[in-house]
């Protein structure tokens, strides 16, 4: 697969991935936050993998991945970036910080609950 391919692709992929993880945020604001960009773009990429299998994403396959990837889930409704490094996302709510592909903190901001 060459670059132009990934990229063509990406769009589509996290279009698809938003739809996917919607519901999941309806229950509980907040995100799995990585200790590290590269585990945060791993996350991401392993999400990617799985939707494109055919398997449909949902909050419990989100949170088994995040948990073999050792991303914990921090409960906040106040999540926001403070600095971006590497292709991920650090993100705090003033107490907790930690990493998120940039895709997953658009899943983030625009969750229906979302003020």
């Amino acid at each position: 697969m060459t670059l132009s391919n990934i990229r063509r692709r990406w769009p589509a992929a996290a279009l698809v991935a938003m739809i996917m993880f919607t519901p999941a945020f309806a229950a509980d604001a907040g995100m799995f936050l990585c200790r590290s960009p590269v585990i945060a773009s791993g996350l991401w990429g392993d999400l990617m993998v799985i939707q494109q299998s055919g398997v449909g994403l949902n909050v419990e396959i989100l949170a088994s991945v995040a948990q073999k990837d050792e991303c914990p889930f921090v409960a906040s409704e106040n999540l926001k970036p403070i600095d971006f490094v590497d292709g991920a996302l650090a993100i705090t709510d003033g107490k907790v910080k930690g990493w998120a592909d940039p895709h997953y903190y658009i899943l983030y901001v625009n969750r229906p609950d979302a003020k």
